[in-house]
């Protein structure tokens, strides 16, 4: 076990790490989410990592899961996508559908809002608090029910953890690979290159509404498919 230096000496060596963590997940929520709290729950996560780590079996992997964890846990306390907004998601869908029927094309954010009668700065904070209950969904599919653990052991040498990860990789992959090319692609916007919803918008030259109906597709459909397969 570790001594009490030892765990302060690890705490402090790892702080960069979770100021790191958190700002990348910072980049795709709300601006009502304040940084310095992201920051304070991965420190409780660091600090938890370090209390039960076994010095023998390293552990960065683990320690940078428990960081996340502690994050996505507290975000997750945030999520209050009640009945009311549930109603207006799919509103903006139906519309998005409606005018895509009527007019041939993809429709503008303002033409969206028109529909709606809302003002497009309505529209623009609602999408903000979808998008937030829809970055944490994908998550949930590996904590519900199971620890971070499970998914990936604190001994990086163990080859059981080696097969498990890979096992992992090899279904996300294929579950990957069965969605549509336009599904794949804002999906590796958002997570790989961590782009926010406008800029994705403005690439695929469609509105951030439809962005985030695309995201919420994919990763219903990879919930889906994955939830099959464990």
């Amino acid at each position: 076990m570790l001594t009490g230096k030892e765990k302060e000496e690890l705490i402090l060596k790892y702080l960069p790490l979770v100021k790191s963590v958190a700002y990348k997940i910072y980049k795709r929520l709300p601006n009502s989410v304040d940084i310095n709290d992201l920051v304070g729950y991965g420190i409780l996560g660091l600090v938890e990592a370090v209390n039960k780590l076994d010095i023998s079996k390293g552990g960065i992997a683990y320690i940078k899961l428990r960081i996340k964890g502690a994050i996505y846990d507290y975000l997750r306390s945030l999520d209050n996508l009640g009945k009311s907004l549930r109603e207006k998601e799919k509103k903006i869908k139906r519309a998005i559908e409606e005018l895509t029927s009527m007019t041939g094309k993809e429709p503008t954010d303002e033409e969206i809002a028109r529909y709606l009668n809302v003002s497009i700065q309505d529209l623009q904070k609602d999408l903000e608090k979808i998008a937030f209950s829809n970055f944490l969904s994908l998550d949930e599919l590996f904590s519900e029910g199971r620890s971070y653990e499970e998914f990936f052991p604190s001994n990086e040498d163990d080859p059981e953890e080696a097969v498990l990860k890979k096992d992992i990789r090899e279904k996300l992959l294929q579950a990957v690979k069965e969605l549509d090319y336009k599904e794949q692609l804002v999906l590796q916007l958002v997570f790989y290159e961590e782009l926010p919803l406008q800029a994705i918008a403005e690439i695929l030259n469609v509105s951030v509404a439809r962005v985030s109906q695309i995201k919420l597709q994919a990763i219903n459909k990879l919930k889906s498919k994955l939830s099959n397969m464990f």
